[in-house]
């Protein structure tokens, strides 16, 4: 009986030791990377006197300030003042840093001027898209919170056609591509459109911008279930819809377009001049931009924006596109067809293989036999003149000029 009771005494007294000796488990910290977009030279959206690179940088600071009343949170900034800085650097610094996630801070702009909301880009690549998609859900969810459009999650395809070891098509944005890479989940946040007056009261002064960082604190902690020092936790919002926007939910549409086939028609051979092609598509709401890229066998490329005067809904159409002057008369294949439809979600063709292997919001399309029916060559020069004016004139319709900046003497006295 002693000897048993012995036994167990120096068993429990060994187990008490080990357990001193043991090292004590605590949460491991998470490490973000903040990325404030631009800087340097590259203002990136500028207007009404702001610039986007100063916006970024405010985010990025603001953000940082917020997740330091979290536990277990370390921040990294890959710039801290107006410097320039390279893709591949920014990412290199986040992985010096060992991050576990890295945010590139953005605003926005577009050519008509006339988009508006918040958007998220998310890797192309399979490795963990579907959290990446989770977690763009919390942002958008807290920007609808404090009154921003949800301009949708998207994952855009590289326009020249490289692929992955996977298979899978690498990303058109240079620091999802180099953080894929270098395995560390990313994402870019739009957080709003500068040219846009919905949006301006959230890049107008510190109070807007200190609201648009407070809603990424907000995701990024619910993401993470960080505990903020009071000991209190946030489980975040969520967009009214998952994968939606705010006007695919208006409107009741959720699919993203397909493009069935693309040829050239009409062209002259020249430079510059306006080419006629031929597109059929499908989409039930109607597609308000096709552009497509050319490149040719140097590595150039230029982009051909196609006219249309209304939103396309399934069918084919016949649709004009400038074919910009000064090119260098070598030969160029059609690489990537982009489409963008009426609720925001968009679609992006790269060309591999002799197919057109299509990508929309964050899913694979369809993808089809490619030929070359959309391929030019560009054989002599012309002049501007009349290419230029109609193409001028189509800008004047659909609002991206003024037709008395144009036309100056048409408005004198």
């Amino acid at each position: 009986m002693c000897n048993a009771f012995n036994r167990f005494m120096i068993t429990i007294l060994i187990l008490c030791l080990f357990v001193m000796i043991m090292p004590v488990k605590v949460n491991a910290a998470v490490t973000i990377a903040l990325d404030p977009g631009h800087g340097g030279d590259e203002n990136g959206a500028d207007y009404y006197g702001e610039k986007e690179k100063d916006v970024d940088l405010k985010l990025a600071q603001y953000v940082k300030e917020g997740l330091e009343e979290y536990d277990g949170v370390n921040i990294v900034l890959t710039r801290d003042k107006d410097e320039a800085a390279g893709l591949k650097d920014r990412v290199i610094t986040a992985y010096n840093a060992g991050a576990d996630m890295f945010i590139s801070l953005h605003c926005n702009a577009s050519v008509s001027h006339k988009s508006h909301g918040a958007s998220v880009y998310i890797s192309t690549g399979e490795a963990r898209r579907q959290s990446l998609r989770d977690f763009a859900d919390l942002f958008l969810g807290e920007f609808e919170a404090i009154g921003l459009d949800n301009a949708g999650t998207f994952a855009r395809v590289t326009q020249m056609g490289r692929r992955r070891e996977d298979g899978s098509f690498d990303d058109y944005y240079g620091v999802l591509r180099h953080s894929y890479n270098y395995g560390i989940p990313a994402i870019i946040v739009e957080h709003c459109f500068m040219d846009s007056i919905e949006d301006w009261k959230f890049v107008r002064n510190e109070d807007g911008i200190k609201e648009l960082a407070q809603a990424d604190v907000r995701a990024i902690a619910a993401y993470y279930g960080l505990t903020s020092k009071d000991g209190t936790t946030y489980e975040g919002r969520h967009a009214r819809q998952y994968g939606a926007t705010t006007k695919a939910i208006s409107y009741s549409y959720f699919a993203p377009p397909k493009l069935l086939s693309v040829k050239l028609c009409d062209y002259n051979n020249a430079s510059p001049s306006m080419a006629e092609y031929e597109v059929d598509i499908e989409d039930g709401v109607g597609v308000n931009y096709i552009y497509l890229v050319y490149k040719n066998g140097s590595g150039n490329s230029f982009t051909v924006n196609l006219m249309l005067g209304e939103e396309l809904k399934t069918g084919q159409y016949k649709l004009k596109g400038y074919i910009p002057d000064n090119l260098d008369l070598q030969y160029y294949t059609l690489s990537y067809v982009g489409l963008y439809d009426k609720v925001g979600f968009d679609a992006g063709y790269s060309n591999s293989g002799g197919k057109l292997i299509g990508f929309g919001k964050c899913d694979w399309l369809n993808s089809f036999a490619y030929s070359g029916e959309a391929d030019l060559s560009v054989k002599e020069q012309k002049a501007v003149s009349a290419v230029l004016k109609e193409r001028l004139n189509y800008e004047i319709m659909m609002g991206i000029r003024k037709r008395q900046c144009v036309y100056p003497l048409e408005y004198r006295r």
